[in-house]
């Protein structure tokens, strides 16, 4: 059956079963690529920001297959320690390691002719990643401990948040483990790029919050639904949720107006505005911290990809300095044999600035400005380009451009 075309019952259907609503473009164009490859049999990998669905889509591909009426084993391997994952998905044998004191089924033996979810699949550590491999080639492993090999029939869905190509380059993660789970992506927006879906959403979330409590529900007033437009969710979907499904309870279901959403974002003062989206992320951090405890992974991931950006800063910082002193060890040699056919390379012929001379003295916070500038310089402050080239994402690099205060003058 095609789904180039979605009409209201299927939409309906899949708003009802699971939870997945969507009426822009965007979304119906990832919904039609849901329902094609969910009967299948192919491994798919999700992709996409933190609180963009991607467990929800996961469900869906599972319950939309004929393994529906077998397991559906969710594993989130950044949330297990390295040294305890590759027990919990290929189990292990009494005795095999201390604490080991009774035989154990892993979560593929146990999601046997069904499906297991492997949520943060880039948080996988590089040894376990080649036991997956094997099991995704030819559908067997061995517990830990034991020489047995097993056999099972199982499909697989991954998701993350990271840019696995990227983590392929760095050597984080195996490219034929890649190109194995790659089989058929599934991207889903951030909903700020979706914006137009919002109203849809609020509606769903808040009448369902309505029904398990069994009050009525009132909907909302106009200028709710324009401000909750306005805001940027870098939490996503599951941002969105969190405070309609707190706003719907606390508030009994009365229509819910703009104020009773202002107050629960903790904003001062009603202010109506576009928040930009580096202060959304602190507010939204400091709301879910104080009223939403069970969301607090939001915010630690925040923090986690903020130490990831300045990793990565430093990382680059250290190739361009080996490169440099390969380029100047090898100008000396050609001075020195009188080579000819090769132009000799001189300092102000090195792919850097001034500043990164060898003579300079200065801390790591000026290298990080210095390559941020030359970056934004070489491409002609075209941020996205220069972030891309920095290995950052663009929301870091506007934050370290604020930070350091780097102006369209210097550049």
């Amino acid at each position: 059956m095609m789904y180039d075309i979605l009409d209201d019952k299927t939409m309906n259907f899949l708003r009802d079963r699971f939870g997945i609503i969507g009426e822009s473009d965007l979304m119906r164009e990832v919904i039609i690529k849901l329902l094609k490859v969910a009967p299948t049999d192919l491994t798919v990998l999700i992709t996409g920001e933190t609180g963009t669905g991607k467990e929800v889509f996961a469900h869906a591909l599972h319950g939309l297959s004929d393994r529906n009426s077998q397991p559906f084993v969710s594993v989130n391997c950044g949330a297990i320690p390295e040294t305890l994952l590759e027990s919990e998905l290929f189990g292990h044998e009494k005795g095999a390691f201390t604490g080991a004191v009774e035989q154990r089924k892993g979560f593929f033996e146990v999601a046997h002719k069904g499906t297991i979810f492997l949520d943060e699949i880039g948080e996988m550590p590089i040894a376990t990643q080649v036991k997956l491999l094997r099991i995704l080639e030819s559908g067997e492993f061995s517990r830990i401990g034991s020489s047995e090999v097993r056999k099972v029939q199982v499909r697989v869905i991954a998701a993350t948040n990271r840019d696995l190509n990227y983590e392929v380059r760095n050597g984080r993660f195996r490219q034929d483990l890649f190109f194995r789970l790659n089989s058929f992506q599934l991207h889903l927006p951030s909903l700020r790029k979706h914006k137009e879906d919002i109203p849809l959403l609020a509606e769903f979330y808040a009448s369902r919050i309505a029904k398990k409590n069994r009050v009525s529900y009132k909907g909302y007033t106009d200028e709710a639904l324009d401000y909750l437009e306005s805001l940027s969710w870098p939490g996503n979907i599951r941002e969105l949720r969190n405070v309609i499904e707190t706003v719907s309870t606390l508030e009994h279901g009365r229509m819910i107006d703009q104020n009773m959403i202002v107050k629960q974002m903790g904003e001062q003062d009603g202010m109506h505005s576009h928040i930009p989206h580096d202060q959304a992320i602190m507010l939204t951090s400091q709301m879910q911290q104080a009223q939403f405890p069970q969301e607090t992974d939001i915010v630690f991931r925040t923090l986690l990809e903020m130490k990831n950006d300045l990793i990565e800063i430093k990382r680059a910082l250290g190739a361009i300095f080996e490169k440099t002193a390969q380029l100047e060890m090898q100008a000396q040699r050609a001075a020195e044999q009188s080579i000819t056919e090769f132009p000799v390379i001189t300092n102000t012929a090195l792919p850097y600035p001034d500043e990164f001379s060898q003579d300079a003295q200065f801390n790591l916070e000026e290298m990080e400005k210095q390559l941020i500038r030359s970056a934004l310089i070489k491409y002609a402050g075209n941020r996205r380009m220069a972030a891309k080239v920095l290995g950052i994402s663009e929301r870091t690099l506007y934050r370290k451009i604020t930070d350091y205060q780097l102006t369209d003058s210097e550049l």
